[in-house]
């Protein structure tokens, strides 16, 4: 590589120190040069920073013509973040797969520490470190401060661990409630619980990647309970805002469920009729044994005493389905985080 550099002269140009130059492309049609002027600050003469050209030329027998739309100019950190890149791509350290990542530049007993983090195998400290790693890609020098943290202070992972995590589910909580004043749309709230599944309760271990049971029916969730490891389906719908789940009979002075709490209640009685016929073979095929299995409904808002009262009959009436509203589903949210903040 041939790197041209040149001295201008310090009483013509006073804040430049150099220009170094550097032919990326030399072809009979274009020209490509990459040129660093390093300037120096006017008042004490020390390095101030650095601006990198990428300049493009079309070529032809009689002239030489600068691409503009092809040009162009870093300075400072863009510079140093485009090398690290570069240097990043170079050595090996960006994982030959599909994310976001954060590439560190750390040596000695901090790196250690970082591979470390890297082998945790608790799940609370991982998602808490995991929201480290998307707050350092957005802010330079978090998580080499933490890392040198970490280096000093052994106790100091689970403390973070236990403080981002706490974080994240007040964050969670916040995100329900908003969605619930202003979405009526099942897709979001489903999204939304797939990313935070433990506000069902702390009673499920885990959420089931498969949906799809038995033919044709494709359930929302399919979550396993600790105790035992009994399955449960759970059908999320929306909090219908404004709407009540139960109707009034004036002439018997009852309520009774409406279209909505109605269909979702004959839609997951089919869910578990099939899912009963069907159990032999998903526990000879999948493992999972749904005899018996129950199910939880999320749909509807609280609404006032009376229909609080009606939903408290219906639940007792049924044997293998619950209805839960948005309310409830916020209550138990809560409930779980307060246990978290040892309230």
């Amino acid at each position: 590589m041939k790197i041209d550099v040149a001295k201008p002269d310090a009483e013509r140009h006073p804040n430049l120190r150099s220009l170094n130059t550097v032919v990326l492309k030399d072809g009979p049609k274009v020209r490509k040069v990459a040129k660093i002027t390093k300037i120096r600050d006017h008042n004490t003469g020390a390095p101030h920073h650095d601006s990198l050209s990428l300049k493009s030329y079309k070529l032809n027998p009689v002239s030489c013509d600068l691409q503009q739309e092809r040009s162009l100019s870093l300075e400072g950190e863009e510079i140093t973040r485009l090398t690290d890149f570069l240097q990043a791509l170079r050595d090996g350290s960006v994982p030959d797969r599909a994310g976001s990542f954060v590439v560190l530049n750390a040596a000695g007993k901090e790196a250690e520490t970082l591979r470390q983090m890297a082998d945790l195998g608790d799940g609370a400290k991982l998602d808490a470190l995991a929201t480290l790693m998307r707050q350092a890609a957005s802010t330079p020098g978090v998580l080499a401060k933490l890392a040198a943290k970490l280096s000093e202070d052994e106790g100091f992972l689970e403390k973070a661990a236990t403080a981002l995590n706490l974080e994240v589910y007040r964050s969670a909580v916040r995100d329900l409630e908003a969605l619930i004043a202003t979405s009526n749309r099942e897709a979001d709230f489903q999204s939304f619980l797939e990313t935070n599944p433990w506000m069902f309760g702390s009673e499920y271990s885990a959420v089931l990647d498969r949906r799809r049971w038995t033919r044709d029916e494709q359930l929302d969730f399919l979550a396993r309970l600790t105790t035992g490891g009994d399955v449960e389906v759970i059908e999320i719908k929306t909090p219908m805002q404004g709407q009540p789940l139960f109707l009034k009979d004036s002439s018997h002075a009852t309520l009774y469920p409406g279209a909505p709490l109605t269909k979702v209640i004959a839609q997951v009685q089919n869910y578990l009729e099939r899912l009963d016929r069907d159990r032999n073979g998903i526990l000879a095929n999948d493992g999972v044994d749904v005899t018996k299995i129950r199910a939880k409904v999320i749909i509807g808002s609280e609404g006032d005493a009376d229909q609080q009262a009606a939903l408290r009959r219906l639940n007792g009436h049924h044997h293998r389905i619950q209805i839960i509203t948005f309310d409830g589903l916020l209550a138990i949210a809560r409930r779980v985080l307060a246990y978290l903040e040892g309230g």
